[in-house]
């Protein structure tokens, strides 16, 4: 017997039935008592079917057997009821919790679900606290349920809405119960697990780190890994200075890495070095932005000051060379990024760092060359920052290429460029002494 009228059961009775144990259904969870959220309501009826009570049964008083299905001790449920004796008609529900359940919860002023230990005063107020405080807070009692807002004209559609409850669990059902698919994300590693590392190619079977459950619901569905099988990231062609290639354009890729070359250096009277920074570059790229390399290899200890650091870079890293000895001539050299990056709007900060040899043969910071200032080195393009003449900041999807004036000799030029694709992870590389002039 339905407890719908008869408008109402036809409206929403399909005669369409769902095979629970199918792993084509096995998304609604699976066998009835073999899921967690499943309950029993119970519906007490007097003789003359007017309805008296209702209440759940206890997971004790049921169990599920294979020849009959589920088996009631209805006489017991009915004593936990408070039924003793008497004549009486039972009904039974068959329920799953899939959002909101029959329970009522605790929540504070703000709504926030209330978990700890708690009081009732003489008026039936709920408090915080095992025993009365003045620092006790009023708690309400909700019902852990949605309310019906809206039915439409043809009642064949209902319109839900959540209570003022802030609960991740209750939020996150009231969303996910008008999705047909559930995203999951595992918040641990997963693995491929066989017998052996060498049947672990081809093995199909997958093992979470830690206790995660994998539930019934996740039958049927599909797992998908992010950066599968990836031991290391191997830099596209083109962008590893190492194999003797150079690329003359940014890369497109996943992995996002700056990197620079010198793109012209017609206004200027190259000397000697090596024009694409290769070995500079390999020494220093993944290293952090520290302006001088991480590890010990290849500085000794007599040489630990700023002179004999950048005399290394002539035999370590091979640094271009220009010639400023006419101060009327100015060399110009454009630089230009060949960074791997996603296709994406990039942001490009560039900085000119290093250290001139000065009058007094001690080093200085290269200074900003600009109109009244007889600096060291200057920006032509893009325009640099009003407060910082030494550093520019450009927004492109076409990448970035500035363009430096030098206007000093005896001094060793770094370049800093950090590259920040949107939605994406910034990247830094920093080559200091990477050109020298004479």
């Amino acid at each position: 017997m339905s407890r719908l009228n008869e408008k109402d059961l036809e409206l929403l009775h399909t005669g369409q039935t769902i095979d629970l144990a199918s792993a084509q259904d096995a998304y609604l969870g699976g066998e009835f008592t073999t899921n967690s959220n499943d309950y029993i309501q119970v519906l007490i009826y007097d003789t003359n079917n007017n309805f008296i009570e209702s209440g759940i049964a206890d997971p004790s008083d049921y169990s599920y057997d294979n020849d009959i299905g589920v088996k009631l001790n209805t006489g017991t449920i009915l004593r936990k009821m408070g039924y003793d004796r008497g004549r009486y008609v039972v009904k039974y529900n068959f329920l799953r919790k899939a959002a909101g359940s029959y329970e009522t919860i605790l929540v504070d002023s703000q709504g926030n679900r209330w978990f700890g230990e708690y009081h009732t005063m003489p008026g039936g107020t709920i408090m915080t606290g095992r025993a009365h405080s003045d620092t006790a807070k009023v708690l309400f009692l909700k019902e852990y349920k949605y309310f019906i807002h809206e039915i439409s004209p043809s009642r064949k559609e209902v319109r839900l809405a959540p209570q003022p409850i802030e609960d991740d669990r209750y939020l996150n059902d009231f969303y996910y119960a008008q999705k047909q698919v559930k995203k999951i994300t595992l918040p641990n590693l997963l693995s491929f697990s066989a017998d052996s590392d060498a049947l672990k190619p081809d093995s199909t079977t997958l093992q979470a780190e830690g206790n995660f459950p994998i539930i019934k619901q996740m039958v049927g569905g599909f797992v998908s890994i992010d950066n599968a099988f990836i031991e290391r990231y191997i830099e596209p062609p083109g962008s590893s200075q190492g194999s003797g290639t150079t690329p003359t354009n940014e890369v497109e890729s996943n992995v996002i890495q700056a990197k620079f070359i010198i793109s012209d250096d017609s206004a200027a009277e190259y000397v000697q070095g090596d024009r694409s920074m290769s070995r500079i570059y390999d020494r220093f790229v993944g290293l952090e932005d520290s302006g001088y390399p991480a590890d010990d290899s290849g500085i000794k200890s007599e040489t630990r000051n700023l002179r004999g650091i950048y005399k290394l870079a002539y035999s370590i890293f091979d640094p271009p060379v220009y010639k400023q000895k006419d101060p009327s001539k100015n060399p110009t050299l454009s630089i230009k990024s060949v960074s791997s990056k996603p296709n994406v709007s990039t942001t490009y900060t560039w900085e000119i760092t290093g250290y001139d040899w000065g009058k007094n043969t001690d080093w200085k910071k290269l200074s900003a060359h600009s109109s009244g200032h007889d600096g060291d080195v200057s920006i032509e393009s893009p325009t640099p920052e009003q407060n910082s003449l030494l550093k520019v900041t450009e927004d492109s999807t076409n990448g970035s290429e500035v363009r430096v004036k030098i206007w000093s000799k005896n001094f060793h030029m770094g370049v800093k460029l950090t590259i920040e694709p949107k939605d994406g992870q910034p990247s830094t590389i920093h080559l200091p002494a990477c050109i020298v002039t004479w």
